[in-house]
């Protein structure tokens, strides 16, 4: 009986009508609709009022005594200088006191980073290293300031790709690169950005912390290939909002396409799976999907949990729900 069932009115990509689920851009947070429990025990996946704000403070740690970040003298830039030992040159470059500094003169289109930026980046690459999502996030939420100030200030919001030793201009290769202040991405990279194997990531606390990712396989900076998209409140989540969403299946130029997999845990830890077809992006309505008792609204039960039920409306199934939200260029 429908009034028995707790009705999940969960989005995994864009929900219209009962909150959005949209990644957060810049300094902005993730902003979510709000949760539910309204009529037929509908429940939203996604809650919360308005983004958190994010790191918009400029992090400390400042840049060289003479504020250019590099020895008084102008050593350390590629084929300049000497400092005043004498040393220098097109080599390693070093401060007007003699020590070495970091060795950027071989890319000398990379801006150089101050010790407190390198510090959080040689952290970040760690949490990369690891494999550990939770880890990553904690680690790009404690250094929010410096990183924003790296990404915003020191790149000017050009993206640079870190190798676990350096920045370099060119993107081909393994590695990570920063894309805002609280988002970036790890794994293989073509000269457009993403192509391969590849994880997006973007930490934002609300209420809690979470984390939104999309990993699989990209191709020219988009999802394209087996991929999954989702989010974790990894610290457990705000009342009344799931513990993770996750959605899986084949993507097409960042659009899901074809038979595709919807999770929901709740904050109980009871989880509930949805197959269903996908075209675009858009929801394929088939004869799982039963009318509920509201005018204008699909049920579609759970494949493993038949006292569930996922809610879409007739307009929701109009809209390209099952996208990619973490996308590599902002104008995709």
């Amino acid at each position: 009986m429908i009034q028995k069932r707790q009705i999940i009115a969960a989005a995994a990509g864009v929900l219209l009508g009962y909150g959005i689920w949209a990644a957060a851009q810049n300094f902005g947070g993730t902003a979510d609709g709000g949760a539910g429990n309204a009529g037929y025990g509908r429940m939203a996946d996604a809650g919360g009022g308005a983004g958190a704000a994010g790191n918009t403070a400029a992090g400390s740690g400042g840049l060289g005594a003479d504020g250019t970040g590099v020895g008084a003298d102008g050593s350390g830039l590629a084929g300049t200088g000497r400092s005043v030992d004498g040393s220098g040159g097109a080599g390693a470059g070093r401060s007007a006191d003699g020590s070495s500094g970091t060795d950027f003169s071989a890319l000398s289109e990379v801006p150089e980073l101050n010790e407190q930026e390198l510090a959080a980046v040689r952290r970040l690459a760690a949490a990369v290293k690891s494999g550990s999502k939770e880890r990553i996030a904690a680690e790009l939420l404690a250094d929010g300031d410096t990183l924003s100030w790296l990404y915003y200030e020191t790149f000017g919001e050009e993206r640079y790709r870190y190798d676990g030793t350096e920045f370099r201009a060119d993107l081909a290769g393994e590695g990570l690169v920063l894309t805002g202040a609280a988002s970036v991405f790890y794994g293989s990279f073509g000269e457009n950005g993403p192509e391969g194997r590849c994880t997006a990531l973007q930490a934002v606390e609300l209420e809690k912390p979470r984390y939104d990712y999309s990993e699989g396989t990209w191709k020219d900076g988009r999802m394209d290939g087996a991929g999954v998209s989702g989010y974790r409140y990894y610290q457990g989540p705000p009342q009344g909002e799931a513990e993770e969403v996750r959605k899986e299946g084949r993507f097409v130029r960042g659009k899901m396409e074809g038979t595709i997999t919807y999770r929901n845990t709740g904050s109980d830890g009871v989880t509930a799976t949805y197959t269903m077809a996908v075209k675009e992006g858009v929801t394929q309505r088939d004869d799982r999907w039963i009318p509920g008792p509201e005018e204008g609204i699909y049920h579609l039960e759970a494949d493993d949990n038949p006292a569930y039920a996922y809610a879409l409306t007739e307009e929701e199934m109009k809209q390209p729900r099952w996208v990619n939200l973490l996308v590599w260029d902002v104008e995709e």
